[in-house]
């Protein structure tokens, strides 16, 4: 099975201003994704950017960037379909390169190991699925969500009756951690530009822990990332 790695990684972020290229640990933050992508057994890794800094960190830490992202991909508002479809596309014309399955794996996700890559690779070939999504367990559940009404007037988000108050007693609930999506190169064929990146109708679940899945998007994020990774290398001492 061949197997391509698209790394996004675009210059204009605008909840944390250029995060991709924060220090976290002594290397940008893309870095960790890369070294992740490189040591896994992902045939090739590319990094789709619009910043050449970005670029040329990519080409420094072993990705490959074959192109510059045009300013048209490269917006906030862009779905992340497109992106990949422009990486996949760019790929099959220009380099010849078409593979049986593509692996997203977004920058902001620096704790998604190798490890993690390959086991979601091995559940991608086991299960006969179309889509491998990285998810991991809800802490704050949906049978504690309320919504506001004008009067501020609570109304519950899930309707249940007999509602559970202790935590032990509610059914597990999992979220899209973002770290990781794998999907069948068939998948991108023909497909609605509002389709999202993994083919939800079958799609199976690669579960990762709660410190595996922190995703930067803030302030916030990272200085979790910050103190997380802290925590591990005074560990490892």
């Amino acid at each position: 099975m061949k197997t391509l790695g698209i790394i996004p990684a675009r210059g204009g972020s605008k909840g944390l201003p250029r995060k991709n290229v924060r220090d976290l640990g002594g290397k940008p933050l893309i870095v960790h994704t890369i070294e992740a992508a490189k040591e896994s057994r992902i045939d090739r890794v590319i990094l789709t950017t619009d910043d050449d800094e970005i670029a040329e960190i990519g080409r420094k830490w072993g990705a490959e960037v074959p192109f510059k992202r045009p300013p048209e991909f490269a917006t906030d508002t862009v779905a992340s379909l497109l992106v990949l479809l422009h990486a996949l596309h760019f790929m099959e014309e220009h380099e010849g390169f078409s593979p049986d399955a593509v692996v997203y794996l977004q920058p902001t996700s620096p704790f998604r190991t190798a490890k993690h890559i390959d086991e979601a690779l091995d559940l991608f070939q086991s299960s006969g699925a179309t889509s491998v999504m990285g998810m991991t367990e809800v802490y704050e559940h949906p049978y504690y969500m309320f919504e506001l009404k004008e009067d501020k007037k609570i109304r519950p988000f899930m309707y249940i009756q007999d509602r559970p108050l202790r935590r032990q007693e509610v059914p597990y609930y999992y979220r899209i951690n973002g770290a990781l999506y794998i999907s069948k190169r068939e998948y991108y064929r023909n497909i609605s530009p509002v389709a999202p990146v993994c083919d939800f109708d079958n799609c199976v679940a690669y579960v990762m822990d709660s410190a595996s899945s922190v995703d930067i998007n803030d302030y916030l994020d990272f200085k979790k990332a910050e103190m997380l990774l802290q925590e591990k290398h005074g560990k490892d001492k």
